[in-house]
């Protein structure tokens, strides 16, 4: 796990909806930041797979040694079933090598816009306390600023 951008991502600049999700992002870590001392935003991860070498990133993480859990952040401008692939089938597994027995891994997705409409593979179940989002569960934390 690095916290530095690894040297061969180049930044695109954004525009419309993904530029209105970029900033969204940025505030929602600032606030997270703030309000949880273990916040980490943006960390990247290298891990291997049968295809060989390759990275990902999750917008944070909420690691919180005095309860033994870590929550996987997602953040999102509006729910999303993309957020659950991410969650579930990319970041939970590559934290769970690293972190697993150490510490009980939650997954969130942090929305300002939550529409229930949007089926996803496990139902959403709001979550008041990102920082300790219940582990095998799709959690989803409302924040407006």
């Amino acid at each position: 796990m690095q916290l530095e951008t690894p040297p061969f991502i180049r930044e695109h600049k954004r525009t419309g909806r993904r530029a209105l999700g970029v900033r969204y992002e940025r505030k929602a870590q600032a606030e997270f930041y703030e309000r949880y001392p273990g916040f980490l935003a943006s960390p990247w991860f290298h891990y291997q797979d049968r295809e060989g070498d390759k990275w990902c990133q999750c917008d944070g993480l909420i690691i919180n040694p005095w309860q033994g859990h870590l929550s996987i952040v997602e953040v999102k401008y509006q729910h999303t079933e993309t957020a659950y692939e991410q969650l579930f089938k990319l970041y939970l597994p590559v934290v769970l090598a690293l972190f697993g027995g150490l510490y009980r891994i939650g997954c969130v997705e942090v929305v300002k816009w939550f529409d229930p409409a949007i089926i996803t593979p496990q139902p959403p179940m709001l979550c008041k306390d990102p920082d300790i989002a219940p582990p095998g569960k799709f959690n989803v934390h409302i924040w407006r600023p």
